[in-house]
């Protein structure tokens, strides 16, 4: 192209440009075609309730029918970071650390206080009335404890190795003689020190993952590494339910959809909890997690999260 054809096609470019004749220009101008299925737009939220005696941190992703996901023992909201991108996809995801974990308050020694109660607190500043609840380990017991005590609050719950607590609850309060024995182990915790105990509660963990921990493993480093420790180090209240919730649920049967999965590698004895939690709601289902151990949403994060989609679409 010689250099009067070049000058003469730049004038007619920027002639175009001016009178608005080009494309790109007009649809700039113009209103802009949305298209027939938009992808749903995702909020993103985040910060701290205050409940009675704490502060509890959360996150809040997607639109839709709340779900709250709930955190196992020694993690934090981050064991959720596999299943909040596809859930909230369909969902109003919330996930938030409990009491003594993450970023929320510590417990005060002496202070009693249910982690479902805590929860129960959260949905109510959240202006939620009802919820899917969906817990791993300490958060399934709180989930399950949850539907025991306000099952208006609930939706469904789906509960992983986590249904039953073989512990006392809130209604046999902590004897002398306990107090006495928690004291001489955490002097014992504290001689040890908090990096042994560490190491040796990470390695438990894997050992009873999956055979793709190698993909969790990381995740669970960082969360454990964080962890204040201040369930050991301290004389803890009974934040769950535990013998109690057995003669409730009897006493006051709940009409709550109820999903109990385990880890194919699971303890047998989390398994049977599963099975005696199963008959005392009516319509609760027992599925396995394959190639999973106790905690299955790291372990095999796409067959855990297909699982309670599916679940929760039958509802």
């Amino acid at each position: 192209m010689s250099s009067t054809s070049r000058l003469k096609f730049q004038l007619l470019f920027l002639a175009c440009m001016m009178l608005g004749l080009l494309p790109s220009l007009a649809c700039a101008q113009g209103p802009v075609a949305q298209p027939k299925n938009p992808v749903r737009q995702l909020l993103n939220k985040k910060g701290k309730i205050a409940i009675a005696g704490a502060q509890l941190y959360y996150e809040e992703t997607g639109r839709g029918t709340p779900v709250v996901l709930l955190h196992g023992h020694s993690f934090d909201r981050r064991m959720w970071d596999p299943q909040v991108a596809e859930l909230a996809r369909y969902y109003r995801v919330i996930r938030y650390d409990m009491r003594g974990y993450g970023l929320s308050s510590l417990p005060v020694e002496g202070q009693q206080f249910l982690h479902a109660n805590d929860l129960y607190q959260l949905l109510q500043a959240l202006h939620i009335p009802k919820a899917h609840l969906v817990g791993v380990s300490l958060g399934g017991f709180v989930a399950v404890d949850l539907m025991a005590l306000h099952p208006e609050s609930v939706l469904s719950v789906v509960s992983c190795s986590g249904s039953i607590y073989p512990r006392p609850g809130p209604e046999e309060p902590i004897t002398e003689a306990e107090i006495a024995r928690r004291r001489t182990e955490i002097a014992q915790l504290q001689a040890r020190g908090t990096f042994a105990f560490k190491t040796q509660w990470l390695k438990s963990l894997l050992k009873s993952s999956g055979p793709d921990s190698v993909r969790s493993a990381p995740l669970l480093r960082q969360m454990v590494q964080d962890w204040s420790m201040w369930q050991p180090l301290h004389v803890e209240p009974r934040v769950l339910l535990g013998h109690s919730l057995v003669p409730r649920l009897r006493a006051h049967p709940v009409q709550v959809p109820l999903l109990l999965l385990a880890g194919a590698r699971e303890s047998a004895a989390r398994q049977k909890d599963n099975e005696t939690l199963q008959q005392l709601v009516p319509g609760a289902q027992v599925a396995v997690v394959p190639n999973a151990g106790h905690v299955a949403n790291l372990d095999n994060p796409v067959a855990f999260t297909q699982a309670v989609l599916q679940f929760l679409a039958t509802l």
